[in-house]
């Protein structure tokens, strides 16, 4: 019997362009002119995650479900968990809440259209929640949400929202609950850190990525990984991004995919919807 809890993994479904820490990035009116290695890149994921019998909660960004249906329809065929990316991949502070309000019914009912079952789970692009948002939680609730996973509880560019809880939580508003999946973090030399997605996940020698998530199992915490499908295409187009940006957004591309099986090889792993089911339950 395993006696760590079950981990999470998650996929940002966007491609490549769907950045918002730099100038460089292309403006939406351009996005359809480009090429796109979505497609690929998911359908890797996809086909690894079969290797290892691994479910995962796919956010996917309404742009990209509404261009690309069919992968929609083949990551719930597979049984994955389909969540709401938003829209646009629009920075939360960014917008006005009734323009918050407006992405996360669209991307909502466009998904609910593609895959025929509720969507219940959202991600805010670049876990861009922060305490400047003090609307957000309740804008989820309102507008038929149970579960998010937008709060990243160390300091980014885009985001940040300090708080002291590790697992799954809930979040009560006036308009209903939120359960909160937050992104994983870890101590090393007194500081918190993230060793699980994204540039942090690439930078990471694969060692401290498999001692990081040990050390949260043993303390009972389930760790949530998240990657995206140009993680699974090294050669992607690069953006003209300013030396910061540059190097966080293509560092060791080519270490992405035996990371990946070595983590999806070691323990269980749950969607967040199937997380909640559990929590509901214990």
């Amino acid at each position: 019997m395993n006696e760590y809890p079950k981990s999470i993994f998650t996929i940002d479904v966007e491609d490549y362009y769907h950045i918002v820490s730099d100038r460089g990035v292309p403006p939406i009116s351009e996005w359809d002119s480009l090429p796109s290695i979505v497609e690929s890149g998911f359908l890797k994921l996809l086909d690894l995650l079969d290797v290892y019998d691994v479910k995962a909660t796919c956010f996917f960004l309404g742009y990209i479900a509404k261009k690309y249906p069919y992968l929609v329809k083949e990551a719930r065929k597979r049984g994955h968990e389909i969540a709401s990316h938003g829209m646009f991949h629009r920075v939360i502070a960014q917008m006005s809440r009734e323009e918050f309000m407006a992405e996360l019914h669209n991307s909502k009912s466009l998904l609910e259209d593609i895959c025929s079952e509720e969507i219940t789970t959202f991600r805010s692009p670049s876990f861009s929640v922060t305490e400047d948002t003090p609307w957000f939680f309740e804008s989820l609730a309102e507008t038929g949400y149970i579960a998010d996973s937008s709060v990243f509880p160390v300091k980014r560019d885009y985001g940040g929202y300090q708080i002291e809880q590790k697992k799954p939580y809930w979040i009560k508003t006036d308009k209903g609950n939120i359960c909160e999946f937050p992104i994983s973090v870890a101590s090393l030399l007194g500081k918190e850190l993230c060793f699980f997605g994204g540039g942090y996940l690439r930078f990471f020698p694969k060692w401290v990525i498999l001692y990081m998530h040990k050390k949260l199992a043993k303390k009972g915490i389930p760790t949530l990984y998240y990657i995206h499908p140009r993680e699974m295409e090294p050669q992607h187009p690069r953006l003209k991004l300013n030396k910061k940006s540059y190097f966080k957004c293509y560092v060791n591309l080519k270490t992405v995919k035996s990371k990946l099986e070595a983590i999806l090889s070691r323990g269980e792993f749950v969607t967040c919807q199937q997380y909640l089911e559990e929590m509901k339950d214990s």
